[in-house]
């Protein structure tokens, strides 16, 4: 058994149930977190690919999967240690402590019991929400002629926008925002395609009408 002059260590090495909870809580927490990242970020990759399996997925609406931790179950197992502290008046205090085993505590008190850990947790899939349902993901267009890309666009629900008189032939130059990019709602991808003789067709003056898109903030994914 440990004398007072341990009671130092075990106190440093020691922590509260309440913190240990806590801990496992904030862990868990943070794990959702990362995998909500993941897929968002597994999504803008698909979308920024212009590989020609990305852009089949793209057009049958595919997205990768989001995943969700429903429960966590901890189980801690301690060794127990109780101190004794001299009070005045001669009364005696005592401690308890939820104190790590090493080798030198085992060999001083001759000390000997089994510590472990012990976390369970399961990960399933899960339908994406309404908010990341509606995410508007801008996809690798540029390069691709008019007529594809539009096709490709109108099938994933991107609102875009064309120059006036852009041939179906034309070749898109340049997009408002790079592949991948989430669309803010109630915005367009503005493109600029190459004219017949060499130049570049701008964006038409007068925007054309977008869908109303629900919001599509990250921070909403849950």
């Amino acid at each position: 058994m440990a004398d007072s002059n341990d009671v130092p260590q075990l106190e440093a090495l020691s922590a509260p149930l309440g913190a240990l909870i806590s801990a496992v809580g904030r862990g868990v927490a943070e794990a959702q977190r990362e995998l909500d990242a993941e897929t968002l970020e597994r999504i803008r990759e698909l979308y920024a690919s212009d590989e020609d399996l990305a852009v089949e997925l793209q057009r049958i609406g595919y997205r990768p999967t989001w995943y969700h931790i429903p429960e966590a179950e901890a189980e801690i197992a301690v060794a127990l240690s109780i101190t004794s502290e001299e009070r005045s008046e001669g009364r005696t205090r005592l401690k308890m402590y939820g104190a790590p085993l090493d080798a030198s505590y085992t060999n001083r008190f001759a000390y000997s019991l089994t510590a472990q850990s012990r976390l369970k947790f399961r990960v399933v899939p899960v339908p994406p929400s309404p908010q990341a349902e509606a995410l508007v993901v801008v996809p690798a267009v540029v390069g691709r002629t008019v007529a594809d890309a539009r096709a490709l666009l109108s099938a994933i629900g991107v609102p875009h926008r064309f120059p006036n008189g852009a041939a179906d032939a034309a070749v898109v130059t340049s997009a408002s925002v790079g592949p991948g990019a989430l669309l803010p709602r109630g915005t367009e991808l503005v493109l600029t395609v190459q004219a017949t003789g060499g130049g570049k067709l701008p964006p038409t003056s007068t925007p054309t009408r977008s869908p109303v898109l629900e919001p599509s903030t990250a921070g909403t994914l849950k």
